[in-house]
């Protein structure tokens, strides 16, 4: 009779369809979106601008110390 936790010899030849068919479906959507994503920037400003709050960097003494 057949013993529950019998699950047989294990695979000797794994499938790798799945996987390779996902990473590739991802790398694709990724490309989709930053081409579309460019598209849509393709006329406007790329300029960044980065806020640094006050105090936090330019406020710093000659003995290393914040005030």
């Amino acid at each position: 009779m057949y013993d529950k936790d019998d699950y047989g010899p294990p695979e000797r030849r794994a499938a790798t369809g799945l996987p390779l068919g996902v990473m590739l479906l991802s790398v694709l959507a990724i490309a989709v979106y930053l081409l579309a994503g460019a598209a849509f920037l393709d006329g406007r400003s790329r300029d960044v601008a980065a806020y640094v709050p006050r105090g936090s960097l330019t406020a710093v003494s000659d003995t290393g110390q914040r005030p």
